[in-house]
């Protein structure tokens, strides 16, 4: 099992390095095809197509096939993708090897997320927090590994990197044998949450499930702007010099990994409900400074505690969202994995429209209202499943 676990984090890693990728190396790879930055903006999209496409095709193969052959084949299909892009083929190609990069990475989150959901339904937001640190880890790697390389003039060798990591996955894969029948409640186990409702019908229920994948939707949403458009929000917004904008994702990467690490801890004590409360409500609160502060220093500081705030409200929704819906496990985080796709695609692009119309300061302020959408969401949430605990022990009392 220890093996199988370790493989996950690694899969984990993985998609965090190919998260970031393409980014990573985006300057060199236009300048090589002589295109701009318009094209660069396509193979984003294209990543996010591939990743949408990817979670369907991994939840129908997860009914058919051993979960090695889609482990192996996930991690394979990014191998193919990154060492094909290393030999610099005609554009046509490349646009094709990066939607194949995006179905892998879908795939083996996919598969990984669902599969630790099965085997650990008591410590589902430990292991959760500790695929989350392995992802943000890749994250912050790759863009270091990158940078290396571009320095040395071998910024190619980046997708051999990738690719020989993700080689590495699929052929060890194939090494490990385990039952995939939930463990025994064994070690810590995640604080206590209020006990699943009981759905009278199927629209309540597909209804609250409807509910998670917009705050997925939302949140994954703003995460990926953050991503995209921080360095550029210090720049024009807070006169930073470009090299040190660019710090400001940085800071907020670490943030999210010290976050991570630390939820391992906090989800003994804390039940999903409380955590996500407190750490939408601190979202809001921080988006709130940075709407108000023009000094550099306590813009990264509050960058930081953004981080923090946000580093497992993905995690931990999904995980309560599963808690939610017995024995629905391979659906529901089929569902929030695709939602994550489509808010990584749709949301940079909105917030990107925006920064052309609207100052930074307006920009800002309107994550803002996307993240107190996210709290009225989870209240709503939260409302109803009490209304309906409610609503069954007042029938089960009366009966």
């Amino acid at each position: 099992m220890q093996r199988f676990v370790w493989a996950s984090y690694g899969m984990y890693f993985l998609g965090g390095i190919t998260s970031v990728f393409f980014g990573a190396i985006m300057p060199e790879l236009l300048a090589h095809y002589h295109v701009n930055y318009a094209m660069g903006g396509f193979l984003i999209l294209l990543q996010s197509i591939g990743f949408i496409i990817g979670v369907p095709l991994t939840a129908s193969c997860m009914k058919r096939y051993h979960y090695r052959f889609i482990l192996s084949a996930s991690a394979l299909a990014v191998a193919i993708a990154q060492t094909v892009i290393l030999f610099l083929p005609r554009l046509f190609w490349v646009d094709i090897l990066v939607v194949l990069n995006g179905i892998g990475a879908s795939a083996l989150e996919t598969a990984v997320a669902s599969y630790i959901m099965e085997l650990f339904a008591g410590r589902r937001a430990i292991f959760m927090s500790r695929l989350e640190v392995a992802f943000g880890s890749g994250a912050l790697c790759m863009p270091a590994i990158a940078s290396g390389l571009i320095a040395a003039h071998c910024w190619r060798l980046t997708s051999l990197v990738a690719g020989g990591f993700a080689l590495f996955l699929a052929i060890f894969w194939q090494t490990i044998s385990v039952s995939l029948q939930a463990t025994a409640d064994e070690g810590q186990m995640d604080a206590r949450t209020a006990d699943p409702p009981v759905f009278k019908g199927s629209f309540s229920k597909y209804g609250v499930l409807a509910l998670f994948l917009l705050m997925i939707f939302i949140y994954v949403g703003v995460e990926g702007s953050l991503n995209s458009f921080m360095p550029t929000i210090f720049t024009v917004y807070m006169k930073v010099r470009p090299y040190f904008a660019s710090l400001s994702s940085t800071t907020f990467w670490i943030a999210m990994v010290c976050g991570r690490i630390a939820i391992a801890w906090i989800v003994r004590r804390v039940s999903y409900e409380r955590y996500l409360l407190w750490s939408i409500s601190l979202c809001i609160v921080f988006f709130l400074l940075l709407t108000q502060l023009h000094r550099p220093w306590a813009s990264y500081a509050t960058v930081f505690g953004l981080g923090l705030a946000m580093s497992a409200v993905y995690s931990i929704t999904m995980v309560y969202a599963n808690h939610t819906f017995p024995g629905m496990e391979r659906t529901v985080t089929s569902a929030v994995t695709a939602f994550a796709g489509i808010g990584g695609a749709v949301f940079p692009a909105v917030i990107g429209y925006a920064m052309d119309r609207l100052t930074p300061n307006h920009v800002l302020w309107l994550m803002l209202a996307f993240a107190a959408a996210l709290l009225a969401l989870f209240l709503l949430i939260f409302c109803i499943l009490h209304a309906i605990r409610h609503r069954y022990q007042a029938n089960v009392q009366a009966e």
